[in-house]
């Protein structure tokens, strides 16, 4: 029988290539996206599947659990608002999202008898480790209320997974980039970089530029969060999903003005951020113990691909 699976977040930068894969394997997908942030350009060519379907939904709504009619397989919530800045700015939104969104995710996986519920959290959660590269094990200690809002997500996932006999598994995200990530002052470090130099707009870094991050293409991510849903060695575990090489943000901004030859933009730097954690880079051990898993585009492949598409749709 066909696997029915839900993806909240659908429309997203990371929900758009996990729903193509999905349906790329035979899935029935039901994509919900609220369209806040998403692009319904992003699911252009799961709208033109039969085995596609798209429900313009808010998680936060009283009835979100109700959207969906019939059973499922399995849920992957990745509806959420991802910006330690904006989290900074507005807590309370960032909390409605993040946290009431997943508890209306887990009731819907509850009702709707699902067999799996994939949690996608983030290494904020980690702060600012004392070892690195920091495991699952390492103390959560958040410095943001985004930070906050996903650890709370993730202990609803395992509450209701003990209550309800709901099986999850939880993917720390470390640092995504690729093809489709929003272009925002909220949005991914690559993604600001690659169009303010496409746009020959100064490249800003936040403090001195040598805070360090481990960047993970969205296919690598994409594919182990599938595999996490599928594996019953996955079921009720915390997993990292990281690179495996630390780059600084200034090394990345010099990178990506190398692949931009034409731009005439500049390096300049301000004062750091609140909120942000000075060195990001996750132990892959757990994940390749569980999932046989490891990345396989290397990072600078990942660099030059999307660099490539957004030359080609972002201007």
């Amino acid at each position: 029988m066909t696997k029915r699976a839900v993806v909240t977040g659908a429309a997203g930068f990371i929900g758009s290539h996990l729903v193509d894969m999905l349906l790329e394997r035979g899935y029935f997908v039901i994509g919900i996206d609220n369209l806040r942030t998403g692009s319904m350009q992003n699911l252009a060519h799961a709208l033109k599947h039969e085995t596609f379907q798209f429900l313009e939904r808010d998680v936060c709504e009283k009835k979100f659990p109700a959207a969906v009619k019939e059973d499922v397989d399995v849920i992957f919530h990745l509806a959420a608002i991802s910006s330690v800045k904006l989290s900074v700015e507005d807590p309370i939104l960032v909390n409605d999202t993040n946290v009431h969104g997943t508890i209306n995710a887990l009731e819907m996986a509850r009702k709707h008898n699902a067999k799996r519920f994939v949690y996608s959290s983030s290494a904020a959660v980690y702060g600012n480790p004392n070892t690195l590269p920091v495991t699952e094990e390492a103390p959560l200690i958040p410095l943001s209320p985004y930070a906050a809002s996903k650890i709370s997500a993730e202990k609803y996932s395992i509450a209701y997974g003990d209550l309800y006999g709901i099986p999850s598994t939880i993917f720390r995200y470390f640092n995504v980039f690729g093809p489709r990530q929003e272009n925002s002052e909220y949005s991914g470090v690559i993604s600001i970089f690659i169009n303010r130099g496409l746009r020959n707009k100064d490249i800003t870094i936040d403090g001195d530029g040598r805070q360090t991050r481990s960047f993970i293409y969205v296919d690598d991510v994409v594919r182990a969060t599938l595999l996490g849903s599928q594996l019953e060695s996955a079921s009720n575990q915390v997993l990292n999903i990281s690179g495996e090489d630390a780059t600084s943000i200034l090394d990345l901004a010099r990178m990506v003005k190398e692949r931009i030859p034409e731009s005439t933009s500049s390096i300049i730097h301000r004062d750091a951020r609140e909120g942000d954690v000075k060195d990001s880079i996750g132990s892959m051990r757990r994940t390749s113990n569980v999932l046989r898993f490891s990345p396989a585009v290397p990072f600078t492949t990942g660099l030059d691909w999307t660099i490539s598409w957004y030359r080609e749709y972002s201007l």
